[in-house]
């Protein structure tokens, strides 16, 4: 039977203040760094505190006092030992699998583990109780059994951290992977004193010499936790480092290298081409109608198509190759050694081809093109800035040429760019001075022979260059975005003109407005259009809204939407330039349209062209069949209207009868009511 020793209780009191300060530490550290392993291993050093307090406290009320096993002080004191003796294991176990493998426990598998220790050290706790101050039963199953648990997994531990010092650099392992060791054999120590007191009945009294070797362990296996955290910390923030060296020099979302890497290897390639005599190649892609996408089906899909985008054009190029993302829906490439134009025009050429395969995006197929424009070195520039910037004219041109092509830059298009932007200059100030005008292009109803309504249509007063019509600026307005608040004023100015003719002259009168695809895509478009309407007073019947058929068609399922939106407000909804896109039948039917409008292109040679004049035949007779209303455009002879009465068309407007002209010239036609047809 084990004698009291009062050496063996100074180094209980030596390890309780080992690891007790050790838990304070590293309960510091993890109020610091925030690590849920630190929170594992505090929790563990605070076991082990209440470890050694409660097995001195047992040891003195066994051996000291000689209280029986039974009695409450001793029984609490049991209780503690082996409860915690078992959660120490464990806490230290969870902390250094989450170290190891970089991802926190399952919460409710740790708690149903820790709970099935609890059990554990209960059970071992209170097995054998009987009178005798200690026995070689009590021992083994409270000290041998916790002994084995431990020796088992310190040792899986140490054979843990060994392994995965290999890739992690820094000592912290390799003492902790040694520490836990040495603790392993430990425990096999109390495993084997109890095991032989059991069989031989001799007990083995080395409990001074083991407390000192385990304080020694101990303090070891805490330096080493410490030594493990701040490299653990060092290799973050390096790995920190890294990251945001790579964000600084590549795009967050598709992971090409941004403007300023691509800039940087531009220049070093401009230096050894010119070392060698070599040529190189500037592309700037840019996606055709991207942002259409992106405002119809969200920034998620637009994100995602950006990605599969950017890895199909990495798969067109060679390695040596850089494909960089400007941002928004802007790509460039560069080409760091080409021997003649053609090898270049092939690459644009795979681009395009590419890129027109269906992508399939969230359960969604969407097609996607591009226009393209190259620059080359040394005759289209001599610096990064100068061949970009050609590169970029070039896209335009691209742009202006129907898209889905590829342009090489010529002199000409800086040109073009200086004017362009010139143009957007002025139409922003335009905008703010006021300079634009609202034109109105009566609309008559062949059977009545009425003047039913208008068409509003917008134009630029400038002051030097006279009257402009949307054909001298529009497309700026698009490129530039200035087409959402030009057409937001239309729509407003239009609906009060035409409440004040309505309370004037004829409250029948009604009003046509065309939507941009811009503004066809704005997700508070049916706002706006409420807004428009409640402001004026106008009733919501007399506004009709006018939507190109290629803008329609270019998404049809968030088209029909937005469409069943705006007729739900009570508007009237028409298909503008009808004929001239690729619209499907089927789409037509399910669209809640009212009319449709014939573009000029077939009304013009009606009565010269047979192919004209049976499509448009066609086209009234199919929307009759559809009930929907017919509108000619660009009316401009006796013949074309002679003809259109006898296709029995429903409307006409164009010059024959009057151009778009201001509100206060047409106001006197729309007074008269009856137009002066033949």
């Amino acid at each position: 039977m084990p004698e009291f020793h009062i050496g063996v209780l100074a180094t209980f009191a030596a390890q309780i203040i080992g690891a007790a300060v050790t838990a304070v530490l590293l309960y510091g550290f993890n109020r610091q760094y925030r690590k849920s392993y630190l929170q594992h291993w505090t929790r563990g050093w605070a076991a082990l505190t209440l470890y050694h307090l409660s097995g001195a406290a047992s040891m003195v009320l066994a051996l000291r006092l000689r209280l029986p096993a039974t009695a409450p002080s001793r029984i609490i004191a049991t209780l503690a030992d082996g409860i915690s003796g078992y959660l120490m294991v464990g806490w230290f176990l969870f902390g250094i699998w989450e170290f190891v493998r970089r991802r926190p426990i399952r919460m409710f598998a740790a708690q149903r583990m820790l709970a099935a220790l609890v059990v554990i050290g209960v059970i071992a706790s209170l097995l054998f109780i009987n009178r005798a101050p200690i026995s070689e039963e009590r021992y083994l199953t409270r000290v041998g059994v916790r002994a084995l648990f431990a020796a088992i997994g310190f040792g899986t531990v140490a054979l843990t951290l060994w392994r995965a010092r290999r890739n992690r650099p820094g000592l912290g392992f390799s003492i902790l992977a040694v520490a836990f060791f040495c603790y392993a054999l430990e425990q096999l120590h109390y495993l084997t004193i109890g095991l032989i007191w059991a069989v031989a009945g001799t007990y083995l009294d080395f409990a001074l010499w083991i407390g000192v070797a385990d304080f020694l362990i101990q303090a070891v296996i805490g330096i080493g936790m410490i030594a493990c955290l701040l490299e653990d910390e060092r290799e973050a923030a390096e790995l920190a480092a890294v990251q945001i060296e790579h964000l600084a020099y590549h795009d967050a979302l598709t992971g090409l290298p941004n403007r300023p890497l691509f800039m940087d290897r531009l220049i070093v390639a401009l230096a050894q081409a010119d070392r060698s005599s070599q040529r190189l190649a500037v592309f700037f892609l840019d996606l055709d109608r991207f942002k259409d996408i992106n405002d119809s089906l969200g920034h998620t899909v637009g994100d995602a198509l950006l990605k599969a985008v950017a890895e199909r054009i990495r798969r067109c190029v060679r390695e040596g190759d850089t494909v960089a993302r400007l941002g928004g829906d802007e790509f460039t490439l560069l080409i760091p050694r080409t021997d003649n134009v053609e090898d270049v025009a092939k690459v644009a050429q795979k681009i395009l081809e590419t890129l027109k395969i269906p992508f399939f995006i969230h359960e969604r197929e969407l097609f996607v093109t591009t226009s393209i424009g190259i620059s080359i070195y040394p005759n289209d520039g001599l610096d990064p800035e100068t061949l970009l910037r050609n590169a970029d004219s070039a896209m335009y041109r691209a742009k202006d040429q129907g898209r889905d092509n590829y342009q090489l830059y010529a002199p000409a298009m800086n040109a073009r760019a200086l004017e362009r932007l010139a143009l957007e200059n002025m139409l922003r100030k335009a905008v703010a001075q006021k300079e634009l005008i609202v034109h109105y292009q009566p609309l008559v109803d062949l059977h009545s022979r009425h003047i039913i309504g208008v068409e509003a249509l917008v134009r630029w007063d400038h002051p030097q260059l006279g009257l402009l019509s949307p054909a001298h600026f529009i497309s700026v307005a698009e490129i530039s975005g200035l087409i959402i608040p030009i057409g937001n004023w239309v729509l407003r100015t239009a609906c009060r003109q035409l409440r004040i003719w309505q309370k004037r002259i004829d409250y029948d009168l009604t009003l046509s407005v065309n939507l941009s695809a811009r503004q066809f895509q704005q997700p508070d478009l049916v706002e706006q259009i409420r807004s428009a309407v409640n402001d004026s007073g106008i009733h919501p019947s007399s506004l009709e809204l006018e939507i190109t058929e290629s803008n329609a068609m270019q998404n049809a399922e968030n088209t029909s939407y937005t469409l069943r939106e705006l007729k739900a407000l009570g508007v009237r909804i028409a298909m503008d330039d009808f004929g001239t896109g690729y619209s499907s039948l089927n789409y037509l039917k399910r669209f809640p349209i009212d009319t449709l409008k014939l573009d000029q292109t077939f009304v013009r040679e009606v009565t010269t062209d047979p192919s004209d004049a049976a499509i448009v035949s066609a086209v009234i007779s199919m929307a009759h069949s559809l009930n929907l209303a017919v509108v000619a455009e660009g009316v401009e002879t006796e013949g074309q209207l002679a003809f259109l009465r006898r296709q029995r068309c429903d409307r006409i407007q164009g010059n024959l009868f009057s151009p778009a002209v201001s509100a206060e010239m047409v106001e006197p036609l729309l007074a008269e009511k009856t137009a002066k047809l033949a």
